[in-house]
């Protein structure tokens, strides 16, 4: 098997029996081969058989990697969730505003397009995990391949566009079990969350499955990623944006 294969191979095992699996020997050398990865395995698990992903989740951070992967609509959940017994190996926890289309967008737009496509904003959490035995120290095209880490996508309530959002000064805070663990202003990597917005549409388009009205965007951290405990109430707290809950 070439490279793309035996990745592949590993990360459908591990979704399919529920087993992380080792990182030896698993190597990937672009981000077209990591994009290939992630079309195989979605194919393999059915994850978008009767429709193509219709959620997003876009990461990266300023001179690395952009990064984005299609979230199946069963992994798309409301606050208030209960985590289900061996759902996930762990709880990665990402605080994160995401949007929704109003407008379908092209390989063309820019942030002004961007914005002006949006119909809503939500606050939501990102659940995170790794199908791969310390997968810490994979490397960020396997990590990209492996879904970019999500596992599901968290979505509180819907809120109207606000004029001009002063991103400088947005304030999030992420409570465990009604301790405080993170509290920040202004910490979205590319302060505002929306600048890799243009960077998806492009990236979409080229993948065949351009952004529609509908759509669900996950725009990046802003609490950085926390491991929950299972068993715990965890809920993210954006100022303007609302909460979202996760039981864990």
């Amino acid at each position: 098997m070439n490279d793309v294969q035996r990745v592949t191979a590993s990360l459908i095992r591990a979704w399919q029996e529920g087993v992380r699996q080792p990182l030896d020997g698993l190597h990937l050398d672009n981000e077209g081969q990591t994009y290939e990865v992630q079309q195989r395995v979605a194919e393999a698990m059915g994850w978008f058989t009767d429709a193509p992903a219709r959620a997003w989740k876009l990461g990266g951070a300023p001179g690395g990697l952009i990064s984005a992967a299609g979230v199946p609509a069963s992994d798309i959940k409301p606050s208030g969730w209960q985590l289900p017994t061996d759902y996930c190996h762990g709880v990665g926890i990402e605080g994160e505003l995401f949007v929704r289309l109003g407008r379908d967008l092209d390989e063309h737009t820019d942030l002004a397009c961007a914005y002006a496509a949006i119909d809503a904003w939500m606050p939501g959490i990102e659940l995170c995990d790794t199908r791969w035995i310390h997968g810490e120290q994979a490397n960020p095209l396997l990590r990209l391949a492996d879904r970019q880490l999500n596992c599901a996508l968290i979505v509180g309530a819907a809120q109207p566009m606000v004029p001009s959002p002063d991103w400088a000064h947005q304030r999030v805070e992420l409570w465990v079990d009604e301790q405080p663990v993170f509290t920040g202003s202004n910490s979205h990597p590319f302060a505002e969350p929306l600048n890799s917005l243009p960077w998806l549409a492009r990236h979409a388009a080229a993948q065949g499955n351009p952004l529609r009205a509908g759509d669900l965007i996950a725009t990046g951290s802003w609490t950085g990623i926390f491991w929950a405990p299972f068993g715990a109430r965890v809920e993210v707290r954006f100022a303007g944006f609302g909460a979202v809950m996760l039981l864990t």
